[in-house]
């Protein structure tokens, strides 16, 4: 079911941004968490160039030490992110991050490591829950990277301002469906043509969303769109490496 050199290279490159993106963040009086973020980047960069090197078959007797290797890792960042958080939620460091957003990034190593945790067999999951469980994860993230767009954005930049707002009510909207949905089906646990369909719609509207994406990235590049001077095309395309690969988790659970 998964490609293990994809995922690791996938979120290799997911963590190491996330710790360029809280580096650039900081008050340049916050030196320790500084160097602590310049840690976290090097060690995921090593990462990523390290399973970028490797064929896409590789020899099954690295996996084990690799999956470890990655689990490592992705423990201590995620240790450290909560560190951040709990700091940001008391007032006592100068992050330009909301705590929500911060969130979303631990949910984001968090399903980093459960993936490394199916791939070395120590957990197991059913389809159908882990189907939802999914929906729940990443549409807030999706609803969560809407609302960052929109902050980001002029205010003389309303159409693509209203863009971004609605796609965050729609994602909300499919949060709270979503979220009912698992506790039905966790008792039930079965499938049927709701939770297909619930599929597809989420397809439709991801795909409009990366659409959305890419043509802020694309006009941002060019320097054709008012917004702030820290909103760079690397947050779009994280983003958009983001809600691809959503789809592409949903869509290998319901082949057939």
């Amino acid at each position: 079911m998964f490609d293990i050199v994809k995922e690791i290279e996938f979120w290799t490159h997911i963590m190491r941004d996330h710790a360029l993106f809280q580096h650039t963040g900081l008050s340049p009086r916050e030196t320790e968490t500084i160097n602590k973020t310049q840690h976290f980047y090097n060690l995921f960069d090593q990462l990523h160039q390290n399973i970028s090197k490797l064929p896409a078959e590789i020899n099954p007797e690295i996996i084990p030490n690799l999956l470890a290797e990655n689990k490592t890792a992705v423990v201590q960042f995620t240790q450290f992110k909560k560190k951040l958080l709990e700091k940001l939620m008391s007032c006592r460091i100068e992050l330009a991050m909301s705590p929500s957003f911060l969130n979303h990034m631990i949910n984001e190593a968090m399903e980093y490591y459960r993936f490394l945790c199916i791939a070395d067999e120590s957990l197991r999951y059913n389809k159908v829950l882990e189907n939802i469980r999914l929906h729940k994860v990443w549409l807030p993230d999706a609803s969560g990277h809407a609302k960052y767009v929109a902050s980001q954005l002029d205010g003389i930049e309303g159409v693509y301002y209203n863009e971004a707002v609605d796609f965050m009510h729609r994602f909300d909207e499919a949060f709270k469906k979503a979220n009912e949905m698992y506790l039905m089906y966790e008792r039930i646990t079965r499938r049927n043509g709701e939770l297909e369909h619930f599929n597809t719609e989420t397809e439709m509207s991801m795909n409009n969303f990366i659409v959305f994406l890419e043509t802020v990235r694309q006009l941002k590049k060019e320097c054709k769109l008012f917004t702030t001077g820290t909103f760079s095309p690397l947050i779009l395309d994280h983003m958009i490496r983001e809600e691809k690969y959503y789809l592409t988790r949903i869509k290998c659970l319901t082949e057939k």
